[in-house]
């Protein structure tokens, strides 16, 4: 399958914002490259005299945000956009594959701790393997592995606030990582959604790889809910009781009252791939749809908000 890949490219660190603005705009993901992270490669792949080396030191010292778009996207208006809000940046696109995308994650993507008691390993790692605190990831071409300030905030809210034997949906489950760490922690049954159907096959194969069996994939959003119980027979009442949802502010702004309807009295709602400046915002929503807020996490430009019905 074709994309259009799109980087921003600049002499200062606007990664996180880049990053936001990107999956606002339609980003399927986006992996972000630091000057140091880049320096670290070269140097460990034997060329120190060539990090060192003047043209090429210039072009290590520059912050990237990559992020994948469908190829049908209007790259041009894209380009303006992302020109107007990033002026001093530089904006550089060329078509791309899916096996380029697969391929430069396996560049960048090592094992790390997602909470302090769940570690996530990429599943080419030859230390790899099935347990209680470890979880194996395949990205594939889905946005969620984990690295992402929003996922580790969403991770850590799931892993504290999933009881045991409940209920759980997941919206815009990308990699799956969630619903993973979901029945790791003892959900009896979870329901992971997500409208990209590249996502929806990768979580399917994160969920296999794991041997998690208690969690169901859909394409579709969460209006599709009913429609899905219905067609798959589910005698279970439509309620849940956690949901999580790393999606972006806009989303979790128009889907705050079908939220509360899905979710049982006194569910969570653990939500992020909320920007600080919008936090408020959300809160706003969420509180005005009938939500209470029980805790808020951030770090550096991210926000993660925990409420209850």
């Amino acid at each position: 399958m074709k994309w259009l890949e799109i980087c921003i490219e600049s002499d200062t660190d606007n990664t996180e914002l880049a990053s936001y603005f990107l999956m606002e705009a339609g980003a399927a993901g986006t992996s972000i490259q630091s000057p140091d992270e880049i320096r670290s490669l070269v140097e460990n792949a034997g060329a120190k005299e060539l990090a060192q080396a003047g043209d090429f030191s210039r072009f290590m010292g520059k912050y990237r945000t990559t992020a994948y778009f469908p190829s049908e996207t209007n790259i041009y208006d894209l380009k303006a956009a992302l020109k107007k809000r990033f002026p001093d940046s530089e904006i550089i696109w060329r078509e791309a594959d899916d096996s380029e995308w697969e391929g430069s994650w396996k560049k960048f993507y090592k094992a790390f701790n997602i909470t302090p008691s769940l570690r996530v390993t990429p599943s080419w790692d030859e230390n790899a393997k099935v347990s209680k605190n470890s979880i194996i990831m395949d990205p594939g071409m889905a946005f969620g592995t984990g690295t992402h300030e929003s996922t580790k905030l969403c991770a850590g809210l799931v892993e504290k606030h999933m009881t045991r034997g409940g209920s759980m949906l997941d919206i815009g489950t990308g990699t799956g990582i969630l619903s993973i760490i979901a029945s790791k922690r003892g959900a009896k049954s979870a329901v992971a959604l997500d409208i990209d159907p590249a996502a929806v096959k990768t979580a399917i194969q994160n969920l296999e790889i794991n041997q998690i069996n208690n969690v169901k994939v859909y394409q579709g959003e969460l209006r599709d809910v009913r429609d899905i119980f219905k067609k798959n027979y589910f005698r279970a009442p439509l309620k849940f009781d956690l949901i999580a949802a790393n999606i972006i502010s806009d989303v979790i702004i128009s889907l705050s009252d079908e939220m509360l309807d899905v979710l049982n009295a006194g569910g969570k709602l653990v939500c992020s791939g909320i920007i600080i400046e919008r936090e408020a915002e959300v809160v706003a929503a969420l509180e005005k749809s009938g939500f209470a807020i029980d805790e808020i996490l951030r770090e550096n430009e991210w926000s993660a908000i925990c409420a209850h019905a």
